[in-house]
């Protein structure tokens, strides 16, 4: 008889009809140097393929995107490799990031080879991927870089998010979520899981490719826009008049949040309708 872990790893990764190849690498327009990370869909479905939005994750925390961003530096600047003072770096406070529901770890590993050992990047998912994100950071593992941890954090599981929190000691400054906006019946565990790891000072980065609008549009007005105040990202080219949203070639959002304070929390949100109504006026 399967576990509830299994059925859960078997919904969340295995629909019916599953029929995806691996990525061979992400657009040329993002300019990013992609990392050759394992992926392995027969053994691990959806959590085995590197997805669009982990590619324009990783131009986000590109030190040599910053200038055409807004928001950028969403890591402050003093805990890249590259700032002035990463000499100091073990004595700076820690910044802590946490990716959720992360595959093939892609968007976490790419993340810690920007940044100094003042970084912490906890890549988490179900416990029967963790194999595959441990093998891949083996790999890719930096010394200079980011501390990176492994580990299970199944969404909605109580335990697991305490043991994550306990073993970070402190808050999260940050909380990463690619691609993982997909099947309805996730989402209120993804959204438990996102208020219990955040507080009203976390930011949360969440990059997603609507693939299905009807199924999806639910997440963002009933349960993540109740609860989360957001913005795209957008690309900012002064010299050539150029303004639109990070992701906008490939037909994918970045959004930026931080967590609402109670009193402020909505019966429904309608953010991204409105988002996506002006994106379809601008084109």
């Amino acid at each position: 008889m399967l576990s509830q872990d299994d059925r859960d790893f078997i919904r969340g990764n295995r629909p019916e009809g599953l029929d995806v190849k691996i990525s061979e690498g992400g657009p040329s327009h993002l300019k990013i140097n992609s990392f050759l990370l394992k992926q392995d869909i027969d053994t691990f479905g959806l959590a085995g393929k590197i997805w669009q939005s982990a590619y324009t994750l990783q131009a986000l925390f590109d030190p040599e995107m910053q200038s055409t961003l807004e928001p950028n530096y969403i890591i402050p600047e003093e805990y890249y490799k590259h700032h002035i003072s990463n000499n100091n770096a073990t004595e700076k406070k820690k910044f802590r990031i946490l990716e959720l529901g992360a595959g093939t770890g892609y968007v976490g590993i790419a993340m810690a080879q920007h940044l100094n050992p003042s970084c912490q990047v906890y890549i988490t998912d179900l416990e029967q991927v963790v194999p595959l994100i441990q093998q891949n950071v083996d790999k890719y593992q930096q010394e200079g870089t980011a501390e990176i941890k492994v580990d299970r954090l199944h969404w909605g599981n109580k335990q697991d998010v305490k043991r994550v929190l306990l073993s970070n000691n402190e808050k999260f400054d940050l909380v990463v979520v690619s691609d993982c906006v997909y099947f309805p019946e996730l989402f209120e565990m993804l959204l438990e899981t996102l208020l219990d790891v955040c507080d009203v000072t976390t930011q949360v980065v969440i990059g997603y490719k609507c693939r299905s609008l009807e199924k999806e549009v639910g997440f963002w007005q009933d349960y993540f826009g109740r609860y989360f105040e957001y913005e795209p990202v957008r690309r900012v080219v002064p010299q050539d008049h150029y303004d639109e949203w990070l992701g906008a070639e490939e037909q994918l959002f970045v959004f930026h949040g931080k967590k609402r304070v109670d009193q402020n929390i909505k019966p429904a949100d309608d953010t991204f309708t409105t988002l996506l109504f002006c994106s379809m006026g601008n084109n």
